[in-house]
């Protein structure tokens, strides 16, 4: 178990540490990366879906369907 110290706190509070760093450090926009992801999920989709289909095609032409 892990005792809060009066140094470890004082540590924590000062401003070029790595640790404060990442807290105070504002989240990414992700505005763009979700509308990219959005396009490419409706894009795979449908290639999915092509594959599906013609697959489906080959096997349903062979007499294995």
């Amino acid at each position: 178990m892990r005792c809060i110290t009066k140094d470890m706190i004082d540590r924590r509070k000062k401003a070029n540490t790595v640790y404060n760093y990442i807290l105070n450090t504002p989240r990414p926009d992700f505005t763009e990366l979700d509308k990219e992801s959005a396009e490419f999920k409706e894009w795979i989709t449908v290639e999915h879906e092509k594959d599906r289909q013609i697959i489906s095609e080959v096997l349903d032409a062979n007499g294995r369907l």
